[in-house]
């Protein structure tokens, strides 16, 4: 067997292992140390009616995604620059918003964290 295949993949290895040790890598993946995060966080919230969560409600990341709210009426934004975003909820037919609440929040996601934002609902009632 010759060895130049195998001189090829020791240089390779060794290339991504200097890469890794100074905080970046080959693939584009950025690395921090200490934590080992990302340098990416999130956003998770909730959406709640009568004190429970209600699920299927959307909810977006205005300019950036969307998504709607599981079963237990929470949502996630995940892998998002740190950075100050706005979330709003399409709030469902047959709710309102309660009493002095809004259909946006402005949340500041910081590296590695979680931005927390909760909607509060009301049934409304219809007449015949």
């Amino acid at each position: 067997m010759s060895v130049r295949p195998w001189l090829a993949i020791a240089v390779a290895c060794g290339a991504l292992a200097a890469a890794a040790c100074e905080g970046s890598n080959v693939f584009g993946t950025q690395v921090t140390s200490g934590t080992g995060a990302t340098g990416t966080g999130q956003v998770q919230g909730s959406v709640l009616a009568g004190g429970s969560g209600l699920g299927a409600v959307p909810v977006v990341l205005v300019g950036q995604d969307s998504t709607q709210t599981d079963a237990s009426g929470v949502f996630t934004f995940d892998s998002l620059a740190a950075a100050t975003y706005t979330v709003s909820v399409r709030v469902p037919i047959g709710y309102t918003l309660a009493a002095g609440q809004t259909s946006t929040r402005s949340v500041t996601v910081g590296t590695g964290g979680t931005a927390g934002a909760t909607f509060i609902l009301q049934r409304t009632t219809t007449v015949p």
